[in-house]
């Protein structure tokens, strides 16, 4: 009986906590008494291994952004925009530390949250991503690309990376791309709409791919080729 209890326990010492999901809402409360807009919980402490979804509570407009994270990161961590009640960005954390984050659309509201994977980071630990002028240069790859023919944007921003999820249905990419100089974009997980005229079925998750990008209306980009790569 001793010898079973002393299997067990090595076993249960051995054998890794199991990963968890978390959810934290983007909520909309402008003529409420708390904050007009704010992420609920805007503090979270969780585990390596976890993941986080980010879902929009109501229809209205809001993002999420990694704005300060541990130096072990080599991406930039950011949601596409939430424009309807249920759109979601789920991001699994690996590396230990404090990330900061806030909504693009709302950051002067104090729309703001703060993440701590494992312990804080201490002094000197993070770094700081410099969306702002990552921005500057997508507005100005934007008019660049914005209103051109099909056959100028087929040479439009191309980039590498690869496929998370390929969503036939929504004719949506999910993508982890490297860093894309022209567009001041670093390496992000990011998803896009894809352009009718792009046959998606020979691409899968897992697959290395090169794929051009076009802007479109407001400041989005819908994938005009892609092909493995």
């Amino acid at each position: 009986m001793k010898k079973l209890l002393f299997t067990t326990a090595l076993i249960m010492f051995a054998t890794p906590a199991m990963a968890k999901d978390y959810t934290i809402k983007e909520i909309s409360d402008p003529a409420g008494n708390n904050k007009p807009y704010y992420f609920e919980p805007s503090e979270l402490t969780i585990q390596p291994g976890d993941t986080v979804t980010f879902l929009n509570a109501q229809d209205d407009m809001h993002d999420v952004m990694f704005i300060s994270v541990p130096k072990g990161v080599d991406e930039m961590i950011m949601s596409p925009m939430h424009e309807k009640e249920g759109d979601k960005f789920s991001y699994t954390f690996t590396v230990l530390g404090t990330y900061q984050f806030h909504c693009h659309p709302h950051e002067k509201l104090g729309m703001k949250g703060t993440l701590i994977v494992g312990a804080p980071s201490k002094s000197g630990e993070t770094i700081v991503m410099d969306h702002h002028k990552m921005g500057k240069i997508h507005d100005e790859a934007m008019k660049k690309t914005a209103g051109k023919s099909s056959s100028v944007a087929d040479t439009g921003p191309q980039g590498t990376g690869k496929i998370n999820e390929v969503d036939l249905q929504k004719h949506k990419i999910n993508i982890t791309h490297n860093p894309i100089a022209s567009l001041g974009w670093p390496k992000m997980k990011m998803e896009f709409s894809v352009d009718a005229s792009v046959d998606l079925s020979g691409v899968k998750a897992g697959d290395s791919v090169l794929f051009t990008l076009k802007a479109v209306a407001g400041e989005d980009y819908i994938v005009t080729k892609i092909q493995k790569n």
